[in-house]
């Protein structure tokens, strides 16, 4: 299913709690086209994710992921054990599955089943594709 809402506040808090209840991973994306300086946008990067740094299971470049091709270009995707502490990074830093979008914070949060995505948003085009059956039992 394609969603063009934008969870915000409590249900945004409560689509986290969900999401980690039925995934054990999530992604998000650094674009590289939109990095000024791609070092130090890195670097940042890393300083918002140092308390969850240990739950990175990889960082990888990529062309493509669930919501978006590059036709040129590649991107950074940051891929993440779901746990409790990893949920809570993801309520404390946004309040909406929109809000995670270039410069403020990394792009596209992406969740996992192993390797089924059950939701992968695009926070630039306002829009994001969720499992029926997680969607039904979200609303």
């Amino acid at each position: 299913m394609i969603i063009t809402e934008n969870i915000k506040g409590q249900r945004y808090q409560q689509l986290i709690e969900l999401l980690a209840s039925q995934c054990n991973r999530f992604a998000f994306v650094e674009n590289r086209q939109l990095m000024a300086d791609e070092e130090l946008r890195l670097v940042i990067v890393d300083e918002l994710i140092v308390d969850i740094g240990d739950r990175l299971i990889e960082r990888k470049i990529q062309r493509k992921w669930e919501t978006t091709w590059l036709g040129e270009g590649t991107a950074y995707v940051f891929y993440f054990i779901l746990n409790d502490t990893t949920a809570q990074f993801l309520k404390d830093h946004s309040d909406s599955l929109f809000d995670w979008i270039h410069p403020n914070l990394p792009e596209d949060l992406m969740f996992y089943r192993d390797d089924q995505c059950l939701l992968a948003a695009c926070s630039h085009e306002g829009f994001f594709r969720v499992d029926e059956n997680l969607w039904n039992s979200f609303l």
